[in-house]
């Protein structure tokens, strides 16, 4: 079993990569990786309620983060300066996102084996 962070910094308006990255986190979970996801920079919008009657031109694939359990994608993280730079708060989040100090992220990288940045 491999330790694979995942860090997502894209965001959910400009391209498909949110989408595919929960593509990447999902197969990896089916073969059994121990999986961690990170979300920084223009990402953490991808964590915020979609609001359903926006017109959104991109497939709503933010429903499918609440998978990570049934997954046991558990080590879930939000940078807290990304939040801070866009005003947003842990509140704002439609899913459990652990907000962590760039410190805390650099101890997290520091423990894994490999690390993916999309």
């Amino acid at each position: 079993m491999q330790h694979i962070t995942v860090i997502q910094r894209q965001s959910p308006f400009n391209s498909s990569g949110g989408r595919e990255t929960l593509d990447l986190l999902l197969a990896l979970a089916a073969v059994e990786h121990r999986l961690s996801v990170i979300f920084s920079g223009d990402a953490v919008y991808q964590l915020l309620t979609v609001n359903e009657t926006v017109n959104f031109q991109l497939k709503r694939y933010q429903r499918g983060f609440k998978l990570f359990g049934l997954y046991d994608i558990e080590q879930v993280y939000v940078c807290q300066q990304a939040l801070t730079q866009r005003q947003l708060n842990h509140a704002d989040l439609a899913i459990d996102a652990k907000p962590v100090s760039a410190a805390q992220l650099q101890q997290l990288l520091a423990s894994q084996q490999h690390i993916v940045c999309i």
